[in-house]
């Protein structure tokens, strides 16, 4: 059972995946760019074995599906590494790029990568507060990164703002099968396997970054929760696209 809109809920994970004994912080946002900075040479690495080596091909997949035209604005948040945003960059030059994050190791990643693409720029971008004009963008997305946010909802109607009327607004994140076994199987592979693997081979000695995926999982809905509340907060047309037989899930709406 999630209970994703409870945060003093999601606030259980900052002892339950051991943030406090490895980082300083007096709030989440700072606890989520520290945990996120001292990931970052890892990220990548981490995405190919969490996906089966398979996260490459959904990104693309999921682009695919948001409907793209030549000349649109599109703001890529909790853009990491940059992967998302790198691709629409070089898929569909005649658009202005802009990739987002709150950790500075990651956008030092990402700029590197995305050197001598001139319709691409990443930069500091809270989710919680964007620093763009209302109505600003033709798409925003953002992947596996709005189980991050303090206030997921709150999170959402910011992206809404920065969007222009008749935008899309696009999350790619986690999932859960349908079904007893397929959600079984799921179960074993996040909450006891991904933990085992960072803990003995990835993180030895570093906080377990395997951890806290699983755990995060918890206090976030699932993809038919989060398409009640795209369209509690206002979103028209909201759409559902499963992958991996529903472990990812995409969200497109329109706003």
């Amino acid at each position: 059972m999630t209970v994703a809109y409870d945060k003093k809920a999601k606030h259980k994970l900052l002892d339950e995946v051991g943030f406090r004994d490895h980082f300083q912080a007096e709030s989440w946002a700072e606890f989520n760019r520290q945990f996120f900075d001292g990931l970052a040479p890892k990220y990548d690495r981490l995405n190919e074995v969490l996906s089966l080596g398979q996260h490459h091909r959904i990104k693309e997949t999921a682009i695919q599906k948001i409907g793209i035209k030549p000349g649109d604005r599109i703001l890529d948040l909790c853009t990491g590494s940059g992967d998302v945003a790198l691709w629409i960059a070089k898929h569909y030059p005649q658009c202005e790029v802009i990739g987002g994050d709150v950790s500075q190791k990651m956008l030092e990643i990402a700029s590197r990568r995305g050197a001598g693409l001139t319709n691409l720029k990443f930069q500091t971008a809270d989710c919680m507060a964007l620093p763009f004009q209302a109505g600003a963008f033709d798409v925003v997305i953002v992947s596996f990164g709005l189980r991050n946010l303090d206030d997921l909802k709150g999170g959402l109607l910011e992206m809404k703002r920065v969007a222009k009327p008749g935008a899309k607004v696009v999350n790619l994140d986690l999932g859960r099968p349908q079904g007893k076994f397929l959600n079984a199987v799921h179960s074993i592979y996040f909450r006891r396997i991904i933990p085992f693997l960072g803990k003995h081979i990835f993180h030895r000695g570093e906080f377990n970054s395997f951890a806290y995926l699983p755990n995060s999982g918890k206090y976030f809905p699932n993809q038919r929760e989060l398409t009640a509340v795209f369209q509690e907060l206002g979103f028209q047309d909201v759409r559902n696209y499963d992958y991996m037989l529903g472990a990812i899930a995409q969200q497109v709406a329109v706003v």
